[in-house]
C-alpha cells in the first residue's frame, strides 16, 4: 500500500512540534509528574507545557514537573534547528504517545536516535517538508512498537537508514518514500513483523542491505524490478540475512528478488557474497534457474531456506 500526502497523517504547516505525553507511563519516573524535553546540538526554543505555563530555553534537557499525573500536549516552538534526541531514555521517551511535527520546524540534517525507544507512541505525524534536509535516519524510530501507520515524509536527502524502523512491529504497510540517495539499509525494517507487502522504492545508490527485512515474518509480497537500477558499490556482506526468517514470502517474490539483482548486473564484493532468502516453500518452486546461474557466474552465492543453490 502506498500512502499519499494527507492532512490526516501530515499536519498543516506550523512552526512548532507537539508531543502528547502520558506522565503515568514513564519507565523510571517515580512521581509520574515529571517530563524531560530532550534534544541535541545548539537549540533555542519556547515551550508551552500546559495552559498559561511556558518558558524559553537553550537547554538540551529541560525538566517540567506537572501538578498531577495525566495527559498533556507539550508544544515546542524552536528558533532555528531543533533535533529531538530521546535516545531510549525510558523515563521520558516512554511517556510519548504522539508526535506531531509542523512544516515550519527545521529538524536539521541528523535525526539519529530521535525517538528511539518510544514504545508507547501510537501516532507519528510529520509535515512532508520538515525532514527535507535530514541525511541520517539512524535508529530514528527503532522500537516504536505501537506505531500502526507511518506518514509519507521527505527522505530525499537521506543516505543512512540503518535500523531506522527496526522493531516497528505493528506497521502493516509502509509508504513509498524517496530513498534515491540512500546508501546504507542495514537492519532498516528488521522485525517489522506485521508488514505484509513492501513498496517499490528507489535503492539505486544502496551499498548494504544486510538484514534489511530479516524476520519480517508476515511479508508475503516483494515487488519486481526492485534492484533493476542498482548501481551502488556492493559492500561486503551486503545481502547477509537480508530476508532471513521471511517464511511468508511467496515463490514469486523470490523470483522478483533474484531476477532483479541479476538484471542489475552487479558482481559480488570481495567477501560476504551470500544472498540469503527464506520463503514459503508451499507457495511453489521459484523459476530462478537463469538468474542463479548468472549470479553465480558473477561471484554470488544464493541460499534459499538454508540450502545453497
Amino acid at each position: 500500500m502506498t500512502m499519499k500526502w494527507s492532512p490526516d497523517y501530515n499536519p498543516p504547516a506550523q512552526g512548532h512540534l507537539i508531543y502528547t505525553i502520558d506522565t503515568t507511563t514513564g519507565g523510571a519516573t517515580p512521581s509520574n509528574v515529571d517530563f524531560n524535553l530532550r534534544s541535541i546540538g545548539t537549540v533555542d526554543y519556547r515551550v508551552v507545557w500546559e495552559t498559561s505555563v511556558e518558558e524559553t530555553s537553550t537547554s538540551n534537557t529541560l525538566l517540567h514537573t506537572y501538578g498531577s499525573a495525566g495527559t498533556y500536549d507539550v508544544q515546542v516552538f524552536p528558533t532555528g534547528t531543533y533535533q529531538p534526541f530521546f535516545s531510549n531514555v525510558t523515563a521520558d521517551v516512554d511517556q510519548i504517545i504522539k508526535v506531531s511535527v509542523g512544516g515550519g520546524v527545521d529538524l536539521g540534517t541528523n535525526l539519529a536516535n530521535a525517538w528511539l525507544g518510544a514504545n508507547n507512541m501510537t501516532e507519528f505525524e510529520c509535515n512532508f517538508s520538515a525532514t527535507s534536509s535530514v541525511t541520517s535516519f539512524n535508529y530514528t524510530w527503532r522500537d516504536c512498537v505501537n506505531l500502526t501507520t507511518f506518514p509519507l515524509i521527505d527522505t530525499s536527502s537521506g543516505t543512512d537508514f540503518t535500523i531506522a524502523w527496526y522493531n516497528c512491529n505493528s506497521l502493516t504497510s509502509f509508504p513509498q518514500i524517496d530513498t534515491s540517495s540512500g546508501t546504507i539499509f542495514t537492519n532498516t525494517w528488521r522485525n517489522c513483523t506485521s508488514l505484509t507487502s513492501f513498496p517499490l522504492i528507489d535503492i539505486s545508490s544502496g551499498t548494504n542491505f544486510s538484514r534489511a527485512w530479516q524476520a519480517c515474518i508476515s511479508l508475503t509480497s516483494f515487488p519486481a524490478n526492485f534492484f533493476d537500477s542498482w548501481t551502488g558499490t556492493p559492500a561486503n556482506n551486503c545481502f547477509v540475512s537480508t530476508w532471513l526468517n521471511c517464511f511468508s514470502l511467496t515463490a514469486t517474490s523470490v523470483e522478483n528478488i533474484l531476477n532483479s539483482i541479476d538484471t542489475s548486473g552487479q558482481s559480488a564484493p570481495a567477501s560476504g557474497v551470500d544472498i540469503t532468502i527464506d520463503y514459503d516453500a508451499a507457495s511453489g518452486t521459484p523459476n530462478i534457474t537463469t538468474a542463479v546461474s548468472n549470479l553465480k557466474s558473477r561471484g554470488w552465492t544464493i541460499t534459499l531456506n538454508g540450502v545453497a543453490q
